[in-house]
């Protein structure tokens, strides 16, 4: 018989003396056998030790990137307002030289008049035209860093009455387009921002009467209900979007069909922060033969 050594694992130990009792002596054969078992006692007894030093090590590693995570976060906001208070500034800063240098250009050509010839008329007419054109980029840059200051003002708003005020809006445009808006579903209830979703509606439908080369503009609205939200389509009969202009459409200052049509190319990038501000998601139909279909949706029922 032999005595049980301490330097056994004592949680082997333990083992023994709740089986054995005191287990003072021990069978020799015995004894060999729980030495090896000790050994493996110990082996496991080290790995766990390092998996718990690994894990604080990872904690820790997880804590301290998170804490980068929340800081990078916050920089990132910081940003945003920076870049939103910039675009306010530019806008608003601008406006008035932009108008001041076009006035004075439109003045300079009345007091001139029958005194230039057709060359220099031309210049100052692209002069003018491209003051225009970039006091519009600076309206659209409003428009677009507008959209987020409107986010916590949302209530339960009637898209009838929405698109009637849209309608409204276009009503000289649709007259002299002499074009057709049919709704063609009962429009519902969404919680939302009423400006922005005016200017949405308005955005999709005034790009729809924009972009028709020939014959009567019809314009097609719906809006499908589903089991979380609502499908809004916007169809037209104009001149499509090729291919591989129809993901580029949705950035900033993009545009199809380039020199053909008036316009800066953020009307898109508008109504696309607004749904994405609503928690929706816009896109353009793929399958339309004729035309353009704009597809976006709108959470259901989180006004109640």
């Amino acid at each position: 018989m032999t005595t049980i050594d301490v330097k056994y694992n004592k949680l082997l130990l333990k083992q023994i003396q709740k089986k054995f009792g005191n287990a003072e002596d021990l069978p020799a054969e015995m004894v060999e056998l729980l030495d090896t078992v000790s050994h493996t006692y110990d082996f496991y007894e080290r790995e766990r030790q390092l998996i718990e030093r690994s894990m604080d090590l990872s904690s820790n590693e997880l804590i301290e990137a998170n804490n980068k995570l929340e800081q990078q976060a916050h920089k990132l906001q910081r940003s945003n307002e920076e870049l939103r208070e910039f675009a306010f500034a530019v806008s608003h800063d601008l406006r008035e030289p932009l108008r001041t240098i076009a006035s004075y250009i439109q003045l300079v050509e009345l007091r001139l008049k029958g005194q230039v010839n057709s060359e220099t008329k031309e210049f100052m007419d692209f002069a003018v035209s491209g003051v225009k054109k970039l006091q519009n980029m600076l309206e659209g840059m409003l428009k677009y860093a507008q959209v987020e200051e409107g986010q916590k003002d949302f209530a339960k708003q009637d898209l009838n009455i929405i698109l009637e005020l849209v309608l409204e809006n276009l009503r000289e445009n649709i007259k002299n387009s002499r074009a057709e808006v049919k709704i063609e579903s009962a429009m519902p209830h969404v919680k939302g921002n009423r400006m922005q979703l005016v200017s949405l509606f308005q955005q999709l439908v005034a790009n729809s009467l924009k972009f028709n080369s020939e014959g009567k503009p019809v314009v097609v609205i719906n809006a499908e209900p589903r089991q979380n939200d609502y499908l809004f389509s916007v169809k037209d009969n104009g001149i499509g979007v090729q291919d591989n202009d129809k993901r580029k459409l949705f950035s900033l200052f993009k545009r199809g069909h380039s020199g053909q049509y008036e316009g800066i190319g953020m009307g898109l990038s508008i109504s696309k922060k607004i749904v994405e501000n609503h928690s929706g998601a816009i896109w353009i139909d793929d399958e339309t033969p004729k035309g353009t279909r704009i597809f976006f949706t709108l959470p259901k029922n989180n006004w109640v």
